[in-house]
């Protein structure tokens, strides 16, 4: 016959083994997840802007809008589109090429058709544009972790810009 005492120890000693073994693969597996974890590519975290954007009125020239990034960091310009729910054009104060506009255009479009650099800092401004009326037409500027790239239409439509990386750093409706 086995005494109750021998009986009861091995009860106990099994209990610590298996809290023993949850223990181990537990910190395996934690240790395996900081592990891979640290390998997986994590998103750029869009940059932190802010901006001003006023309606100008041209008389018989068309109308046209101008965006002033007042604060924040720098942007790398080739990085930014503004896309527009009407066709637009970016250019210089009262400098717009009409054969220009395009729901979609790189801010880096033209020969630095903008004129504020590789880097969009604090106080400059992008202009833009359109033959048609302005009012109502609502613009986006639209920040990639990469460089913005353009379609195969001729330029005249903008790639996919809003997905799981991109970033709308500023968004109105001109009235």
């Amino acid at each position: 016959m086995v005494s109750d005492e021998l009986v009861g120890d091995r009860a106990v000693t099994s209990g610590i083994a298996t809290i023993f073994m949850v223990a181990v693969v537990v910190l395996l597996g934690a240790t395996l997840s900081v592990a891979f974890g640290a390998t997986v590519d994590k998103p750029t975290p869009s940059p932190t802007a802010t901006f001003e954007y006023q309606k100008h009125e041209r008389g018989t020239s068309p109308d046209e809008v101008e965006i002033t990034l007042t604060g924040g960091e720098p942007l790398e310009a080739k990085k930014l589109m503004v896309v527009a729910s009407e066709p637009v054009d970016l250019g210089t104060p009262g400098n717009y090429w009409s054969e220009g506009e395009t729901t979609g255009e790189k801010v880096t479009e033209g020969n630095d058709q903008v004129q504020i650099g590789e880097t969009w800092e604090a106080g400059e401004s992008i202009h833009l544009s359109r033959d048609g009326e302005l009012e109502g037409v609502t613009i986006r500027l639209v920040w990639n972790p990469v460089e913005v790239d353009k379609d195969g239409a001729g330029g005249r439509d903008p790639s996919e810009v809003v997905g799981e990386d991109s970033y709308v750093l500023l968004r109105f409706t001109v009235r």
